[in-house]
């Protein structure tokens, strides 16, 4: 209803009600019978709309039962069978088009008493309606589940590309309502799926709003009594994506006052109301609590809560500033996602970036509900990490942060171009209890989900969460979990290699005069006060070296010298030209009366300075303090030409990278190329003008090879010497850095293998008693609801199929010298649900019930040369989990 002013007939009408008089507010707009006519139309409206949905949703159940009978139906032969027979009769009311994958033709659909929908007989015979009430052409089930599997194994499938290849092999020609009908069953499909799924995570009591957050990894969030404690509960990472961007339907407006910020016109989207995206994503609402709107102290010179840590990158990093971030093209929708994962990459939660850049609100949002769902002692890395926790600390999530060990952190590839300081503050090399854990895992996933943004770019806002939804589950349940013993056997081979180098740093600290390892503890933090000391120059030597380069102007003016001795001279043969030539007089004098007013205005300068600095003798060439603040001027001048160059080859990495990206047009990279060529020659053009101001401090000059080397910026910071010479320094030398690093490798390797052995024990525990809980969950439904245990049934095959391909992999690691952790099982959390489960039953269940199912799909093969002695192994670790 539309409203007047502010307020409308319908909410008049009950504020009328409410008191029983009409105010003088009414008088002016509608009369009360007028009132009273609109209100019953808008009552009559809501209640057929309300009518409608609840019989679309009894249907939708309805189409849900007859899927899992037609499921159950199915038997061994699978998917391969299950459609309708073909009708080749007089042609009713039952008989429908039936389009499967390699033809289409007419099928005679008989209803049962228990369909109280012809779309739920069309379901129970293995067809999804195209239309809704009597619709008279359909899908099969198993043409819409191999497009499913299909998309989301290469997201860049789109519905429009499938369609066309089903008329490529039908013989048929593409039509585009072709693409509506296909859509308009998928969609029915993928609702009865979420609507089976959510029947299964009831039945196992997993329907609570947050109980896939935290169960979400079995290595970081499942626990095991008697675990170790460890000083992080859980690594993760997160970032944003501007690649999953959605174009708005919105009318054409003008720019805003002129500006260059495009304005959003009226949207002309349909507004679709159905909730997407189910546990995975965050609502824009819970966002926006966290928006600058919202809270005035998340950004700013004034903060709510000073920060206990420096931040050395804020001025640096752009995109740290929200007024820069915030301009995005107004030709979308969302501009991209923002999500976080754990550290063996399973999605946390995803929220939308709503028409902005990557501001603060999206991490502090995801934050919000990480702290609440899974408790203390979180660690996430972040590519402006640095910057977002002091946003942290000063926003009014900075007490519950502090109070449950927040910790954020620069992954290990965006550190590279983080300063020295900041990767000292913020990188996880140097923080001890994070292990050899990058905090990268975001960029592998947004180089596998970019494939999703060509078939999500056009969709409205429900679809787009739908199809990004679909994908997280499938990447975790199908991707990550598979993936997961590999991470941990490859980290912990990784941790053994580093731990094989500890003779050889005992022989570099032997070499080098070290006494200790705490010795590497005082290098950083003398490298930490050295650069703290270079962030700002002193306000004494500001002035001082401006008073320096007054002095020398107003000794050195050439301009000064020539415009006062500049004389026209006259002869007796020019003499007659003086009376006709007055322009050149008026211009010497114009220039000698500038001249003087200048250096009256330098004398001035000068004056101010020294009254300023209390400087009682002016300083000549030659003096103490003349040389010393040269010295200091061409030190400037030194680092202004180090920024220059470093600059550069920033600009020089990132070009790199994104030349070899995949995707990368061939138009892209011939231009980037072209850059790097005229790159390189600016980079050449910035060497010589450092060597050059290297050598007037006597300082080492770069040869181009070596600049070409410099790939770990950090190493640009040892060259800032302002006041002391630090290249004696034993961490300053290239020997001293390199077994920095190595002593902080072996110390994360000991903590890595420690965490390495929490983790496979919680996933061999998982494992077990997730395969126990879920055999017994199937006895006990199938009592009451067959068709329910199947599904039930189904939902244990999507990650109990991996569990021989673990122990496989986990059972060689264990052969490993070197290893210390355990593949016997715990007592995880699924453990006194399972004790009163079996306490109540004759005869326990099968550990893994592929084992006695005949319909299950076959374990997945891992060959090995040993493959009989890792068969025995994995028979032993059978009877290890009994």
């Amino acid at each position: 209803m539309q409203a007047i002013g502010r307020i409308s007939p319908v909410t008049t009408i009950e504020r009328i009600r409410e008191k029983g008089t009409c105010c003088d507010l009414l008088k002016p707009l509608y009369s009360l019978q007028t009132l009273s006519r609109k209100y019953k139309e808008y009552r009559t409206r809501r209640d057929r709309t309300e009518r409608r949905n609840q019989r679309f949703a009894t249907q939708l159940e309805g189409m849900t039962d007859a899927y899992m009978a037609w499921y159950a139906a199915l038997g061994q032969e699978g998917i391969s069978k299950g459609n309708p027979v073909e009708f080749e009769g007089e042609i009713n009311s039952q008989t429908v088009i039936v389009v499967d994958i390699f033809r289409s033709y007419y099928s005679l659909i008989q209803s049962i008493e228990q369909d109280s929908y012809w779309s739920c007989s069309l379901v129970r015979n293995g067809i999804f309606p195209c239309s809704p009430g009597l619709a008279t052409v359909g899908i099969t089930t198993r043409t819409l589940e191999i497009y499913r599997v299909q998309s989301l194994r290469c997201p860049r499938l789109s519905i429009k590309a499938f369609v066309k290849s089903l008329c490529d092999i039908q013989g048929v020609p593409f039509k585009p309502y072709l693409q509506v009908q296909f859509s308009i069953a998928f969609d029915l499909y993928v609702d009865v799926l979420s609507r089976v799924h959510n029947r299964v995570q009831s039945t196992l009591g997993r329907d609570s709003p947050n109980w896939r957050l935290a169960n979400a990894c079995p290595c970081c969030l499942y626990r095991v009594e008697g675990e170790p404690t460890m000083k992080y509960q859980m690594l993760g990472t997160w970032d944003g994506n501007n690649s999953l961007k959605r174009l708005a339907r919105n009318e054409p407006v003008d720019n805003i006052d002129g500006t260059d910020v495009p304005a959003p016109g009226k949207s002309k989207e349909f507004i679709d109301t159905r909730a997407a995206g189910g546990d995975y994503y965050l609502t824009r609402e819970e966002v926006d609590v966290w928006s600058k709107e919202s809270i005035k102290a998340i950004s700013g010179e004034q903060a709510a809560v000073d920060s206990a840590e420096e931040n050395p990158c804020e001025e640096r990093w752009k995109n740290l500033s929200e007024e820069v971030t915030a301009k995005m093209w107004g030709v979308y929708e969302e501009t991209g996602v923002f999500l976080a994962l754990c550290r063996h990459s399973f999605v946390l939660l995803i929220t939308d970036m709503v028409r902005s850049g990557e501001l603060s609100k999206y991490p502090l949002a995801i934050l919000d509900r990480l702290l609440d769902v899974i408790g203390k002692d979180i660690v996430m890395g972040y590519d402006v990490g640095c910057g977002f926790g002091k946003t942290v600390d000063r926003s009014p999530l900075g007490e519950k942060a502090r109070k449950l060990g927040f910790t954020s952190l620069v992954g290990a590839f965006h550190g590279h171009a983080h300063g020295r300081l900041c990767q000292l503050c913020y990188l996880a090399t140097y923080k001890p209890g994070i292990g050899i854990e990058h905090l990268e895992q975001c960029e592998p996933f947004f180089s596998e989900s970019n494939d999703l943004a060509s078939s999500t770019r056009h969709m409205n806002t429900f679809h787009r969460r739908q199809a990004i939804a679909r994908y997280c589950y499938h990447h975790d349940n199908f991707e990550a979990y598979s993936r997961l013993s590999k991470f941990l056997v490859d980290n912990y081979k990784q941790a053994l290699e580093i731990q094989q180098t500890r003779h050889a740093l005992a022989k570099t600290m032997s070499d080098m005069d070290i006494p200790s390892t705490e010795t590497f503890l005082q290098w950083l933090k003398e490298e930490r006060l050295y650069l703290s000391s270079l962030k700002k120059e002193p306000l004494e030597e500001t002035l001082q070296m401006e008073y320096y380069k007054k002095l020398v102007k107003l000794d050195n003016s050439e301009y000064l010298s020539a415009a006062t001795r500049e004389w026209i001279q006259y002869t007796p043969d020019n003499v007659s030209q003086a009376f006709g030539n007055t322009d050149q007089t008026r211009r010497l004098e114009t220039q000698r009366r500038h001249a003087f007013e200048n250096r009256d205005d330098l004398k001035n300068e000068v004056q101010t300075l020294e009254r300023q600095m209390n400087i009682t003798t002016q300083w000549t060439p030659g003096s103490v303090e003349w040389e010393r603040t040269k010295q200091l001027v061409n030190t400037a001048k030194f680092q202004r030409a180090l920024d220059k160059l470093e600059g550069l080859i920033v600009a020089r990495l990132f070009e790199l990278t994104k030349l070899n990206m995949s995707h990368t047009g061939y138009k892209l990279r011939k231009h980037i190329a072209q850059a790097l060529k005229s790159r390189s020659q600016a980079i050449r053009t910035a060497v010589a003008a450092y060597n050059e101001a290297a050598s007037e401090l006597g300082r080492p000059e770069l040869t181009w090879e070596e600049v070409l080397d410099y790939t770990f910026l950090s190493d640009f910071e040892l060259l800032r010497d302002a006041r002391r010479d630090i290249r004696s320094e034993p961490w300053a030398q290239p020997a001293g850095r390199l077994a920095l690093d190595q002593y902080h490798k072996l110390v994360g390797s000991e903590t890595e293998i420690l965490r390495l052995n929490k983790e496979i024990r919680s996933l061999v525990t998982y494992m077990h008693e997730e395969s126990a809980y879920i055999s017994l969950m199937v006895e006990e439904v199938r009592r009451t609801d067959p068709l329910l245990a199947l599904q039930v049934q189904k939902y244990g095959w999507e990650r109990g199929r991996c569990r021989d391909m673990h122990l496989l992999r986990l059972g060689r690691l264990a052969k490993m010298d070197g290893f210390t952790g355990t593949l016997t099982p715990g007592r995880g959390a699924l453990y006194s649900k399972i004790q009163g489960m079996m306490a109540t039953d004759d005869q326990s269940p099968s550990l893994n019930d592929r084992d006695d199912d005949k319909d299950a799909p076959p374990p997945e093969e891992d060959p090995d040369e040993e493959e009989e002695e890792l068969a025995e192994l994995l028979t032993v670790l059978r009877v290890c989990g009994d």
